[in-house]
């Protein structure tokens, strides 16, 4: 088997409440063989598939993931390292690379990745409401609960200490006991401060804490956390290097490591991350609301893994339940992996057309 061609569709959809009409560009890639076998993936940069790594990968087995992921990998290091494009780049390679192996040996990526589970658990990730106010936050986690989901996690917006307590107050009333609540701080407090708020917020019973320390020395604040609070400590989801990774546990503290499945290097670099995270005992829950469907399969595979982040099908910021025929489903806030060969996704050609650029 040897790649012919990495063919890249650019699809123009919306991205948020309609009042506010925007759109995004979402590529996606379809990597042609000499045996007919086609692997799908989206995300990363249509241009850098195109000028960099197509003319890498041409001629190659796709079947040889871990020779053409480190081919890409050391490519992107040539010039001033990867960058973010770079890595989410390599990662979308990297899934369709996978979807090739599994149709070529009819099995699903997930079990050959390691099969560890054939069910995941998603949680609901409320991105479309981070201005809203606190009862206005604590309705959408109620409405995600009352679609099935068990998990659910919102977004903090801005440093109001007393807004953020009445937030995570009123979610846990209106999730109740008996299911997960996780909220997003993004980065927003220094250490002392995110120490100070985790103390406040463990009566309501986080299952974690995210991102919740600014970067300027985000190992030693991350620390600080993580001995203030009985919740989980999550973060790392725009680190793309196993090294970086690998600082913020060891340093840090990290309890959950959420590089972006795509950012990271796609299966093969997560494979890497879980590896070394189940070393230090720690969680690896991907970072990616609009890649459920390739989280899947990641965290279906590994001993380590935890959660799948999704967000909801009624919300504004999604289009993983629209791009594919049949549809990816996501049923009682959890996913059941398929026996289907590769990721055991088609793309639905009447949305492609509908949306391409």
């Amino acid at each position: 088997m040897r790649i012919e061609q990495i063919k890249t569709v650019k699809l123009e959809c919306r991205w948020g409440p309609p009042e506010d009409n925007k759109t995004r560009m979402w590529p996606i890639h379809f990597v042609h063989t000499n045996t007919g076998h086609i692997g799908i993936s989206r995300g990363g940069s249509p241009e850098l598939v195109r000028d960099v790594f197509a003319p890498l990968l041409s001629g190659e087995d796709p079947r040889r993931t871990a020779r053409l992921w480190q081919i890409m990998y050391d490519r992107a290091w040539s010039f001033k390292g990867p960058g973010r494009s770079a890595m989410t780049t390599i990662g979308a390679l990297d899934v369709a690379l996978w979807d090739l192996y599994g149709k070529s040996c009819g099995e699903p990526v997930w079990r050959l990745l390691g099969g560890h589970r054939n069910r995941v658990r998603a949680y609901a990730d409320g991105i479309g409401y981070v201005h809203q106010g606190a009862k206005e936050v604590a309705g959408l986690v109620k409405k995600h609960a009352d679609l099935g989901y068990r998990s659910v996690k919102f977004h903090l917006s801005n440093a109001d200490e007393a807004l953020a307590l009445e937030k995570v107050r009123l979610s846990r009333e209106a999730l109740g006991d008996d299911r997960e609540l996780m909220i997003d701080v993004h980065r927003m407090w220094d250490g002392v401060k995110a120490a100070e708020m985790a103390r406040q917020f463990d009566p309501y019973d986080l299952y974690w804490i995210e991102e919740p320390v600014r970067g300027d020395d985000e190992a030693a604040h991350l620390r600080m956390v993580r001995e203030a609070t009985r919740a989980l400590v999550a973060g790392g989801e725009s680190e793309g290097t196993l090294y970086g990774v690998r600082h913020l546990i060891q340093e840090g503290g990290l309890q959950v490591v959420q590089s972006d499945i795509l950012g990271g290097g796609g299966f093969t670099g997560l494979m890497r991350m879980a590896a070394l995270a189940e070393a230090h005992h720690v969680y690896i829950a991907p970072h990616g609301a609009s890649y459920p469907e390739i989280n899947a399969h990641f965290v279906a595979a590994v001993p380590n893994g935890l959660r799948v982040s999704a967000c909801p099908h009624t919300e504004p910021y999604q289009i993983w339940s629209d791009l594919y025929a049949p549809a990816f489903q996501i049923e009682g806030g959890e996913i059941a992996l398929s026996d289907r060969p590769g990721l055991g996704l088609a793309f639905d050609a009447p949305f492609i057309e509908a949306h391409r650029i």
